[in-house]
């Protein structure tokens, strides 16, 4: 019975000091503005945009993890209504991106962190005479390209997480830049 009593005990306490769990997965959503180059080296503002992403993270230690995702985005309102004016409409954007994942921690709850890696992209868009004059031509390719982000999380926990965040994020002719909010569990 001693025995029995002593490896139950030290079943208990080895779920206690075990740590937290390297997975991590969360979500997206942001706002921000795209800048599209027309292979001639013509600039257009493409407006606002839109983007969310769903990701899984696997946290290598405390302060390193790998992380893949699934990506979208497309112009905001803004875009739409200044799409009567520029001959580039219609921009949407989506991909897979896989990066490795670095933080900073400022208190045990708080860290600063940091995403470097690729994605693997496609984009559409119109492109059309000034004022929609002109036949419209749709365009479709795909590529692969940086991705950067910087942010700040907090983790409480029962492991959800919430996060601010800045994503720089070239897809081949466009470049997005967006202020991100988003939420995360580690399991």
């Amino acid at each position: 019975m001693k025995l029995l009593s002593i490896l139950i005990a030290s079943m208990l306490s080895f779920g206690a000091v075990a740590g937290e769990s390297n997975h991590i997965i969360g979500g997206n959503i942001g706002y921000g503005g795209q800048d599209f180059e027309s292979d001639n080296g013509g600039k257009f503002g493409g407006g606002d945009s839109v983007g969310i992403d769903a990701y899984y993270r696997y946290m290598l230690n405390d302060n390193f993890g790998l992380e893949g995702s699934v990506f979208s985005g497309s112009g905001g309102i803004v875009s739409a209504m200044t799409g009567i004016f520029t001959t580039v409409d219609h921009i949407s954007y989506k991909g897979v991106r896989a990066a490795i994942y670095s933080q900073i921690s400022l208190s045990e709850s708080n860290s600063l962190y940091a995403k470097v890696g690729a994605s693997a992209n496609q984009i559409n868009y119109d492109v059309s005479g000034v004022f929609g004059s002109g036949t419209t031509e749709s365009i479709e390719t795909d590529g692969t390209d940086f991705y950067g982000v910087v942010g700040w999380g907090i983790r409480f926990q029962s492991g959800l997480g919430l996060n601010l965040e800045y994503q720089y994020v070239p897809i081949q002719e466009l470049i997005v830049q967006n202020f991100s909010i988003g939420i995360s569990y580690r399991f």
